[in-house]
């Protein structure tokens, strides 16, 4: 079955909400849950069942993270003769709001390249572990050219303000599409997760340049909704798009929680990411975790609660750490507090410090800083 399938990522995603962590990366390669980057799920959901012929449209800017953590893909399984990863360039100039008609092309070529007949294109900004195959039996089933995966959202709806939201008629089919601003109904929400023909996506990507539309493939996609017969699935486990500090701040807590984190981390055979060969975290007897996530590679003489530290962090005797997450190969030195903070990779916080954001709008260190008195 999914031999005959590809799969296609949009790592192009707007990082306005979320600065002081893109300055030198695109979402997709944002540390997350201490050992995993963002794009590791889709990456995942992808190549677990059987896809072995993935694209990801990168950036224009700040790609070398994303290289260096997808490497030749062979933590994915996708070091191949056939098939493989491919890093494609963005259709669409942001700087101009024009087309790129050299990238165009050369997009276009992979796809008529590839030999698979069906597209499953994804978004890398979204935390879901997804088990695809039962959304490819869906799709096969129906008989449709496309197939849109959606959730039903409710409580949660103001972490999804700004993703485009589903409105079905009373037949269940799709009327239109919009954008959450606010609201207390029930809202259908795209997972920017979608089955397609893959001639039909060439030729919607032919039928929208000439045209003069812009935006990324699922904007083409919406944009012809009415001419394409399409099947819905509804997902129902966890999902949260990291599209700004708020949420990515939210998303790391959440796995704090024992049943999402299985659900998120372990479920479907787990989630796969780039290798590091460091020891195990060595506790010294003075130190105190509680409810954290402790990656490999880091030493804790302080304490820490309620927070996630990623790998080789150092921390010093006498640091109290709360509601935080520190990202890999950072130092906080002796009597330093840090409360609802992100700290960025390779910080140091020298002594004696106090680092103290809000829960609600989190402090954001930026990479490679030095906080001294």
């Amino acid at each position: 079955m999914a031999k005959s399938y590809m799969g296609l990522i949009l790592a192009t995603q707007d990082t306005t909400n979320i600065m002081g962590l893109t300055k030198y990366r695109p979402i997709a390669s944002i540390p997350f849950a201490g050992r995993y980057r963002i794009v590791d799920f889709s990456l995942t959901n992808l190549t677990r069942v059987g896809i072995s012929n993935v694209g990801i449209v990168v950036p224009h800017n700040y790609v070398r993270s994303l290289r260096d953590h997808i490497r030749g893909g062979q933590f994915w399984d996708l070091n191949r003769k056939s098939g493989g990863i491919f890093l494609m360039h963005p259709t669409v100039d942001a700087e101009i709001g024009k087309s790129n008609v050299k990238n165009f092309k050369s997009n276009l070529e992979y796809l008529h390249k590839s030999k698979e007949d069906h597209v499953v294109l994804c978004s890398s900004h979204l935390i879901a572990n997804i088990d695809l195959r039962s959304i490819i039996e869906s799709h096969e089933k129906s008989g449709k050219d496309l197939t849109i995966v959606y959730k039903k959202v409710d409580k949660d709806l103001k972490n999804y303000r700004g993703s485009t939201s589903i409105i079905f008629n009373e037949n269940k089919e799709i009327e239109k599409f919009g954008i959450v601003v606010d609201s207390r109904e029930e809202t259908n929400i795209s997972l920017e997760i979608k089955i397609i023909k893959k001639d039909l996506l060439m030729d919607l990507l032919m039928s929208g340049v000439q045209n003069g539309l812009i935006g990324d493939l699922n904007k083409f996609i919406e944009h012809s909704i009415h001419k394409i017969s399409t099947n819905i699935y509804e997902f129902t486990g966890y999902t949260k798009f990291i599209d700004s500090t708020k949420n990515y701040f939210k998303a790391n807590k959440d796995i704090l929680q024992k049943e999402i984190r299985e659900e998120v981390l372990l479920s479907n055979g787990g989630i796969s990411t780039k290798i590091n060969d460091t020891p195990p975290a060595i506790y010294k007897p003075d130190s105190k975790v509680s409810n954290s996530l402790i990656a490999n590679g880091c030493i804790v003489k302080g304490s820490v609660k309620d927070s996630i530290i990623g790998r080789r962090v150092v921390i010093k005797k006498g640091v109290t750490i709360e509601n935080s997450i520190i990202l890999q190969s950072c130092v906080i030195e002796e009597g330093v507090e840090i409360k609802n903070v992100i700290i960025d990779k390779n910080v140091t916080i020298n002594k004696y410090q106090k680092v103290i954001g809000s829960e609600e709008f989190p402090l954001i260190i930026e990479k490679k800083s030095l906080l001294d008195a």
